[in-house]
Formats: structure tokens, C-alpha cells, sequence
């Protein structure tokens, strides 16, 4: 690939891109008049502006200038059937004309809750509520509760959501920004991921204090970087030993097979938080676990109080319902499939380029890191996980715009990940617009 270079720079790369989406910068400039920035979602703001979507059906959206894209964001996994598949589209229009808003229990939420317990090996019972932010939330106050402990342990580069007590150690060793009360940092105390002797020592002088070591089985915004069996087997003895609760986000990660991370590497949490792919495409979170642990939130027998107007929204548990079934363990097999072998194929294409690439991921999702191998951790993914890094060439910007130019819309920091209405057409797509991109990358001066 080296010898088809040619002179590029990124602000060729973003000319292109304000040419070819003037009515989305159109569109970004009018809501700046109302929404601080242009938009209400840190995450999908990226330079120069972000792309705005008219419709989406399937596994492609089309965008406000025309233009049709393959989508391998997926509103960050959430989608993993696509946009409005239609078996979905009908049980929430069903359930929504019968009622939604009812301030009352609907059979509904105990059905979505049963496809819950059957599923992941954790959960003897579960609460909903609206965000994986509040999912997270309230497991680890559940944890606090029946611990009564103060003192939470997360991963560096770990992200549970929005609530205080987990915007600690996201991109530094501090509380996120200053939002966040400094005092939060006073009892949350951060770890490496996938380094056990580290969780060994932190746990020796410290275990007696920890409410609970909440853990993704992969790192999501941290680049999709897959606990190691060792660091969660680690984990899990260590909390025992220590009358810790050990807490599964597996937001993300329970799509990687039909009982979740924990089923695929053997090791049980004491809770497990859920949220995208539970929803139906609606707002939505779960946590759930052991009946003692959970029991803290029962009515009668508990201490802990846990509301919300919209939790067990009717329409969202009858989407999640079908959203569930029809996530089986053939549709996951299929997925995964797909998405080892992006991993491989760009792997392979980046390898032959004189960029550091690395690509990590589990399952169907995937992340390509400019950043020399192995990427274990944090701090091992390097600065590529930030497209908006001024530091120097920004690659993962680059990338990103070399991918929309080919018709490829992902995560601006190199995410991506596989829905169930791709076929071999859309990951054969994806791999030749890698290589394009990759191509382009390579050729900045």
C-alpha cells in the first residue's frame, strides 16, 4: 500500500467533507442557535460537524444531503437488529395503542424481565429503568447498600454512564470534569485493567472497603479491548474473598452470546447492568442479580427506594421482548462471524501499512486503534481513541472521514460493530473502504 501514496492532509480530508454534507452543516449551524455546541449528546459531536440522518431502515440510514450509509455505529451497539426492524416496530405500536403511560405494572415488563433470567446466569431477579447511567447508578447502590460500605472500585478508562460516583478514572486519574464533586474521588478508587497482580494489591490493602468492583467484561469507550478470563476469574475470588459484591456492565457486552460475557467466560457477578440492546430501540436499563443483593429495593423487606416515570415503560419491554427473541443464538453466531473477520481482514490490510494500527475487539464489535500492539488496557490504546486530539497527525479523524467518504458511517474514535441485517455485501464494503481510508491515513503529511 505504501507505494500508491500520495499527498494528502486532513484539511483535504475535511474539505471533502463539508462539500459533500453542506445541508448537515446547514442544519449543525441552526441548532447551535438553541443547543449548546449543536447537539445534546457529547458523543456524537465530532469534527469538523457532525453528520445529520434523515431516515434509517436496516443496516443503512440516509443522511440530510442524500447520501446513503452503511451504519456500523449503531447508535454505539444499540442497534443490533438494524434500524426499525419490523417485528419490533409492530409489538411497540401495538403495545403503545393499547396504553403506555399507565403508572401501573403491565404483563409486559415481566415477560422482558424472564428473558433476562433465563438468559444470564447472574440474574435471580431484576429491576428497569431508563439509561445503562442508571442501571449502573442503582447497582451500585444496591452494592452500598448491602455491603454498607462507602467505597466503590472501577478500571481506569472504564465508562458506567453519567452518575458521580463512576465519572472517576474515565480519561485521567480524577473526577471527569468539574461537575463532578471533588469529594466523589475520595471513595472511588481506580485500577488496570486487565493487570490481576494489580487488582491482587489493590484488593490487599484496600478490599475491606470496596462496596464493589464494577467491570466490563470489554472496555467500550476505552477502544473495545477484551477482559482477559484470568483478570475476571481474579476478580471474582477476590471480591469473595474480600464480602465484596462483583458488578458485570455489560451493556455492551451481553450481545457477544445469548448469556452475555459472564456465560461465554464462565464467571458469574453478583450483578449485571444492561441497557441498548434490551430497549426494543427505546430508552432503557436494567440492573439485576442475586435475590438477597437485589431484595435491598424490595417494597416491604428493603431500604432502598428505586422510581421513575418511565421505568418498565409498557412499549420499551414489548420491543425488548421481540428484540431479545429474536437475538438468538444463531443471529449472534452470524454476527460475531462478521465481526472476526473485520478484525482479522483490516488487521491484515493495516499490517502491510507503516501505520501503527491495532485492532481489538470481541464478538461483533470491533475497534481500530492507531496505536502499536498489544492493546490491553487504557493506557496501552494511547491517544488514537480521541479524534479530536491536537497533539499531532490525528489518524483516528482521518479515518473516520476517509470512512464516510466511502459510505461507511462509525464511531468517529474508530469503533464499530455488527447488526444483524448485515450480510457478507456490507462487511466486503467495510474492508475495502478500510483499506481506502487506511490509504488515506498513510499518505498524511
Amino acid at each position: 500500500m505504501s507505494s500508491q501514496k500520495t499527498n494528502v492532509t486532513l484539511s483535504d480530508l475535511e474539505k471533502r467533507y463539508r462539500e459533500t454534507n453542506a445541508e448537515s452543516y446547514s442544519l449543525f449551524e441552526e441548532a447551535i442557535s438553541v443547543l449548546p455546541g449543536g447537539d445534546t449528546r457529547s458523543v456524537t459531536y465530532t469534527q469538523p460537524f457532525p453528520t445529520f440522518i434523515e431516515s434509517a431502515s436496516g443496516c443503512r440510514m440516509t443522511t440530510e444531503d442524500g447520501d446513503e450509509v452503511i451504519d456500523f455505529l449503531n447508535n454505539y451497539t444499540q442497534a443490533v437488529h438494524g434500524h426499525s426492524p419490523e417485528p419490533v416496530v409492530d409489538a411497540v405500536v401495538e403495545r403503545f395503542k393499547k396504553g403506555n403511560g399507565l403508572g401501573s405494572p403491565t404483563r409486559d415488563i415481566t415477560e422482558l424481565a424472564t428473558r433476562l433470567v433465563d438468559r444470564f446466569p447472574s440474574v435471580d431477579s431484576v429491576r428497569f429503568a431508563n439509561s445503562g447511567t442508571e442501571a449502573t447508578m442503582n447497582a451500585t447502590r444496591a452494592a452500598i447498600a448491602y455491603t454498607e460500605r462507602d467505597h466503590i472500585l472501577k478500571v481506569k478508562g472504564g465508562y458506567h454512564g453519567t452518575h458521580d460516583a463512576v465519572e472517576v478514572g474515565i480519561t485521567g486519574d480524577g473526577r471527569e470534569h468539574p461537575g463532578i464533586p471533588s469529594s466523589v474521588e475520595e471513595r472511588v478508587t481506580t485500577v488496570r485493567y486487565n493487570d490481576p497482580d494489580a487488582l491482587k494489591e489493590v484488593f490487599e490493602a484496600h478490599g475491606s472497603e470496596f462496596a464493589c468492583f464494577i467491570v466490563e467484561p470489554f472496555l467500550g469507550a476505552a477502544g473495545m479491548i477484551p477482559a482477559t478470563t484470568e483478570y475476571l476469574q481474579t476478580a471474582r475470588d477476590l471480591t469473595e474473598e474480600h464480602d465484596s459484591l462483583l458488578v458485570f456492565d455489560e451493556v455492551m457486552s451481553a450481545r457477544v452470546s445469548v448469556g452475555g460475557a459472564q456465560e461465554k467466560r464462565g464467571v458469574i457477578p453478583d450483578l449485571t447492568t444492561f441497557g441498548k440492546i434490551i430497549g426494543g430501540g427505546l430508552p432503557v436499563g436494567a440492573f439485576g442479580g442475586r435475590e438477597d443483593v437485589m431484595n435491598v429495593y424490595h417494597p416491604e423487606e428493603g431500604n432502598v427506594g428505586h422510581s421513575g416515570t418511565f421505568n418498565g415503560n409498557p412499549a420499551t419491554m414489548a420491543g425488548g421482548v421481540v428484540m431479545l427473541d429474536l437475538l438468538d443464538e444463531d443471529a449472534i453466531r452470524e454476527i460475531n462471524q462478521h465481526g472476526d473477520r473485520i478484525r482479522e481482514e483490516v488487521q491484515g490490510i493495516a499490517d502491510d501499512t507503516d501505520l501503527p494500527v491495532t485492532v481489538t475487539g470481541e464478538g461483533s464489535v470491533f475497534h481500530i486503534h492507531f496505536a502499536e500492539g498489544p492493546v490491553t488496557d487504557f493506557e496501552s490504546a494511547g491517544s488514537g481513541l480521541e479524534a479530536t486530539d491536537d497533539s499531532g497527525p490525528n489518524h483516528s479523524l482521518a479515518f473516520y472521514l476517509g470512512m464516510r467518504d466511502r459510505g461507511i458511517f462509525m464511531a468517529p474514535r474508530g469503533m464499530g460493530n455488527i447488526s444483524t441485517p448485515m450480510t457478507d455485501e456490507e462487511i466486503d464494503s467495510f474492508v475495502r473502504a478500510a483499506e481506502g481510508a487506511l490509504r488515506d491515513v498513510e499518505a498524511i503529511e
